[in-house]
């Protein structure tokens, strides 16, 4: 397929924190398709950073064009490189098939989210040492629903849309010690070995304290 067939403006730079789950899903994507756009580590405690001006909601990661534009939220910069890679292959073209995939990605993201939710109201409380257990059981049961939901449904484990998001959302889960899903769901742990040892950027890009 020809290269960039939607005459999109070339991506820049992808501007993000080696610490960030949702940028590590953009990065693997990158990285998965052979793209050359380079990697910008952050900080977003640098009052000078241009981050507000690039992203009004001030998250990451955030995607840099040619012409100084943005494309933000890891779903939608792993679908834009793969729409300018022009291969369809994170991504098949419009089709039932591809809003499967789309829904299921949602699901593997709200893995991350809500893990991410645990560690912030955890750590947002540590002096009282009291967190909103009842809201931190809350995320953690979408994370079990979530794990039961792909040991049933596991996608393929090459890279695509729905598998990159998966694996690292499962990575920063066991980074953060929020469930043993591993115990949980054993083939799905199983089926995380297999992604990582078919694509070599899931261990490039794991993430450290």
């Amino acid at each position: 397929m020809t290269k960039n067939p939607f005459a999109l403006t070339a991506p820049k730079a992808l501007r993000t924190s080696g610490k960030s789950p949702f940028g590590r899903m953009a990065r693997m994507a990158n990285m998965a398709l052979g793209s050359k756009v380079a990697w910008e580590d952050m900080d977003r405690l640098n009052p000078a950073d241009p981050l507000p001006q690039q992203n009004p909601l001030r998250k990451i990661p955030c995607m840099i064009l040619d012409d100084g534009s943005a494309i933000h939220d890891s779903t939608i910069i792993m679908q834009y490189l793969d729409a300018y890679d022009g291969r369809n292959m994170l991504l098949p073209a419009p089709s039932p098939e591809a809003f499967a995939m789309l829904t299921d990605a949602i699901i593997a993201k709200g893995i991350t989210e809500a893990a991410f939710n645990m560690v912030y109201e955890i750590r947002n409380h540590p002096e009282d040492g009291q967190p909103n257990m009842e809201y931190v059981d809350a995320q953690r049961e979408k994370i079990i629903g979530s794990v039961a939901y792909f040991g049933k449904n596991m996608p393929a484990t090459d890279a695509n849309l729905v598998s990159i998001k998966l694996a690292a959302s499962l990575g920063y889960v066991r980074f953060r010690a929020q469930h043993d899903w591993e115990s949980q769901s054993p083939k799905l742990g199983q089926w995380l070995q297999e992604f990582a040892d078919k694509n070599p950027f899931y261990g490039e890009t794991i993430p450290t304290e």
